[in-house]
C-alpha cells in the first residue's frame, strides 16, 4: 500500500499557541506554545503531574482546550472532533493499552485497518487477497511482531502488547503519531527493542512521545520539550536539555554540576 504523503505545505506538522486546560480553578496545562516540524522526532518530558498526558489529550481532542489554538499542518483543529483529527492524520497511543484479549494479533490489526477505511459493516467476507489483510500483515512487520500474527492478544508479553498498540496507531499511515509512555511497564530486556522500533518508524511520520525513560527519549528524539506544573520549562536538543540547570534541579533531581 502506498504511503500517504505528508501534505505539501511549509506549515509545521503540529503547532500550539498558548494552549491550556483548566479544571475549575486548576490549570493542568497553561500557556504552552511549541511547534514540531514535519518528520521531526520530539520527546515531551517532565515529572509526574507536569501536564504531559493532559497536553496530549488536548492535542487529540479528548479534552477541549480552555485557551489557545492548535494547528495541524496549518489547519486550525482547536475545535475539531477526535474523528476529524484522526481523518487529518493524527493518531495516538495511551499509557495503558486498550486491546481485546480474545482476538488474534492479525484480527486486531485487520480491524484497525477496516475501521479506518470507512467502517466495519463491510468486513465480511474476507479473502486472502483482501488489501486490509495484506495491510495488517505489513503493520505486524513494521511494529516487529510478524511471527505473532496468529497468536492471541492475551498470550502476548507486555512489550509485545505495546508493539501491537503502535501497530494499531500506524494503521492508514498517520502523519503525526503521539506515543504516551510506550516504555511504561517494559522490562530492561524489552526496552532496547522498543528503542529500535521507534528509530525504525517511517521517516515521513512526525513522532511525539511522552517518556519517563530518558535513555529512550534522548536516543530516539532529535528535540525535547520539558513541562513543569503544566507550563513549558525548557526546550532544545537532548544535549541542551541535559545541560539545562532547571531540568537538573526540577526534573532529574539533585544538583547541576557547573
Amino acid at each position: 500500500m502506498p504511503v500517504s504523503p505528508v501534505p505539501k505545505t511549509t506549515a509545521n506538522a503540529l503547532e500550539t499557541q498558548g494552549i491550556g486546560k483548566r479544571f475549575g480553578g486548576f490549570w493542568a496545562v497553561k500557556d504552552v506554545t511549541f511547534s514540531v516540524r514535519p518528520g521531526e522526532r520530539r520527546a515531551i518530558l517532565g515529572p509526574n503531574g507536569a501536564g504531559k498526558t493532559s497536553l496530549f489529550n488536548i492535542l487529540t481532542g479528548d479534552y477541549a482546550a480552555s485557551s489557545g489554538s492548535i494547528r495541524l499542518f496549518g489547519e486550525d483543529v482547536t475545535k475539531s472532533s477526535v474523528p476529524k483529527r484522526i481523518k487529518n492524520g493524527l493518531r495516538r497511543t495511551y499509557q495503558h493499552a486498550y486491546l481485546f484479549d480474545g482476538l488474534s494479533v492479525h484480527d486486531t490489526l485487520f480491524l484497525a485497518v477496516a475501521g479506518l477505511r470507512g467502517g466495519w459493516r463491510q468486513i465480511l467476507p474476507v479473502r486472502k487477497s483482501d488489501p486490509r489483510r495484506i495491510e495488517a500483515e505489513r503493520l505486524a512487520e513494521v511494529c516487529g511482531i510478524p511471527e505473532f500474527l496468529d497468536r492471541m492478544v492475551s498470550d502476548l508479553s507486555h512489550g509485545q502488547r505495546r508493539q501491537l498498540e503502535i501497530g494499531i496507531a500506524l494503521a492508514e499511515d498517520p502523519k503525526v503519531l503521539l506515543l504516551d509512555e510506550p516504555a511504561a511497564g517494559l522490562s530492561p530486556a524489552e526496552r532496547p527493542q522498543l528503542s529500535n522500533l521507534l528509530l525504525s518508524l517511517p521517516t515521513d511520520v512526525t513522532v511525539i512521545l511522552i517518556e519517563h525513560d530518558m535513555d529512550i527519549a534522548f536516543r530516539t528524539s532529535e528535540s525535547v520539550t520539558v513541562l513543569f506544573n503544566g507550563q513549558l520549562m525548557a526546550e532544545g536538543t537532548p544535549d541542551e536539555v541535559m545541560a539545562n540547570k532547571d531540568v537538573h534541579e526540577i526534573y532529574v533531581g539533585g544538583t547541576h554540576s557547573e
